[in-house]
């Protein structure tokens, strides 16, 4: 029997992951916050090429803060994020993610709790290709035991 279509969703989700499990933690044990830092960073500036990308495609807009939702929002079916606005003005966008496909897999490898902070750093990316005053920060966050998360991105 062939699998559905979602469960090749969620073992892609589970796989990828334990790859940014796998890929924060050695950098963590190897060069300890430099590193983490460093790593942010080149997170960041992928992200920002993927929303480069996105804007030649149409799926983002420049100046238009609510786009950055409206794109992963679409992307819902491939990864399983569950989204909503909780908050939007020219200045500031707050998304809620009430469910997350990487959450069990971080916590059974027993991974750092603020790795979210350094996988969301490609988010802060995408914003930036928005708008490059914006940040991106996490005040909510399922792995530091919020029941939720707030990706906030904010001029």
């Amino acid at each position: 029997m062939k699998p559905t279509a979602d469960q090749v969703r969620k073992t892609n989700m589970v796989t990828l992951a334990n790859a940014h499990a796998v890929y924060v933690e050695a950098v963590r044990k190897i060069a300890g916050t430099k590193g983490l830092e460093a790593l942010g960073e080149e997170n960041r500036l992928h992200g920002i090429d993927l929303g480069e990308s996105a804007i030649e495609r149409g799926e983002l807009r420049r100046g238009d803060l609510l786009s950055i939702f409206e794109m992963f929002e679409s992307a819902r079916p491939y990864f399983g994020f569950e989204l909503s606005v909780s908050e939007h003005t020219d200045r500031l966008l707050d998304v809620k993610v009430t469910e997350c496909p990487w959450i069990d897999t971080f916590r059974q490898m027993g991974v750092g709790e603020d790795i979210c902070h350094w996988v969301t750093k490609m988010d802060e990316g995408i914003g930036q290709a928005v708008d490059s005053r914006l940040n991106m920060t996490l005040p909510k966050c399922m792995m530091k035991g919020d029941d939720y998360c707030i990706y906030r991105w904010e001029k």
